[in-house]
């Protein structure tokens, strides 16, 4: 699946400017480097999973819509949203944290955080990952428009945990340099983050069209030679 991982590619992006300073106070043990790695990988890691859990959810959400027999209208929804989100610069994000009741939930989740962060502990960084993969986070909120349009529980958790991967090689990178980026790298970054998701609301969109014209072509029958 190559469009969940241009959506983590583009994630990071946007996580090395909101999530960095986060990764850079993470309880990281003043030890041999091998030791700060696993600590890393082991935080990643829970991001990952409360991801994939996410993907689930919403691929099972998506099954229940596709029964239905909107399948092909789901995932031409899921392109256009992750096209808008490109469009409106994470404006969207703000409307979703103005719900009723996301603040105090957000907020239930930053005070776990710090609580968290506060152990120096193997499960503390998992924790710490796991929690951070629930705070509001635009991206997250696109990868999901395309983990349901997968229409499948298995698959929406695969799709989640490859846009997770996605986000791995910058967001590492920023780790284990222990500095976050500068802000000309981050003013550039914000140019090309919008480009990497319009193109994977494109691919959405040209798989629902593909739907589209599979249902079309199974209706009509083909053309062929007849024996007489």
């Amino acid at each position: 699946m190559f469009t969940p991982l241009l959506l983590g590619l583009a994630g990071s992006l946007h996580c090395v400017g909101m999530c960095g300073p986060l990764m850079l106070a993470l309880p990281l043990p003043d030890s041999a480097r091998r030791a700060v790695v696993v600590q890393i990988l082991l935080y990643q890691s829970g991001r990952i999973l409360s991801y994939s859990a996410l993907g689930v959810l919403f691929g099972l959400l998506g099954k229940g819509i596709a029964i239905a027999g909107f399948q092909q209208i789901l995932s031409l929804f899921s392109g256009v949203f992750i096209i808008a989100m490109a469009i409106m610069a994470w404006r969207f994000e703000r409307l979703v944290t103005a719900l009723p009741g996301f603040g105090a939930f957000t907020r239930a989740i930053q005070q776990q955080l710090g609580k968290m962060m506060r152990k120096h502990s193997t499960s503390g960084s998992i924790a710490v990952g796991m929690l951070n993969g629930l705070l509001p986070c635009g991206m997250v909120y696109a990868a999901l428009a395309g983990a349901i349009s997968t229409t499948n529980s298995v698959d929406g958790g695969i799709f989640m945990a490859l846009f997770g991967i996605g986000t791995l090689p910058l967001l590492l990178t920023v780790n284990l340099a222990g500095r976050s980026m500068g802000f000309k790298w981050r003013a550039k970054m914000k140019m090309v983050q919008p480009i990497l998701l319009t193109l994977a609301g494109i691919l959405l969109l040209q798989r629902g069209l593909h739907l589209d014209l599979s249902l079309f072509e199974s209706a009509v029958p083909k053309a062929g030679y007849e024996c007489h």
